[in-house]
């Protein structure tokens, strides 16, 4: 599981990247890649702790496990890269 999280993480990175029109691509890639494994990593340990424990279960584990780091990593990605989506 963690896995399927790094790659859709870096492909948001990467995808930022191409787009964002900034100065400083190259350093704000390798702060993104960063946070992408750290990210992966806290959120798989997150998760072992809380169904080990019996706190949360099933598909609301799922869905927190993919839907948190992902929605708040692409509005973080945003904001890094000065992408604006309406203009």
């Amino acid at each position: 599981m963690i896995f399927i999280l790094l790659v859709i993480l870096l492909f948001i990175c990467i995808g930022c990247y191409i787009e964002g029109k900034t100065e400083r691509k190259g350093l704000k890639l390798v702060l993104s890649i960063s946070l992408a494994i750290m990210l992966s990593f806290m959120m798989e340990a997150t998760l072992h702790s809380l169904v080990e424990n019996e706190i949360m279960e099933g598909m609301l584990a799922l869905i927190s496990y993919y839907a948190l780091p992902i929605i708040t990593f692409g509005i973080f990605q945003l904001l890094l890269y000065e992408i604006r989506m309406f203009e």
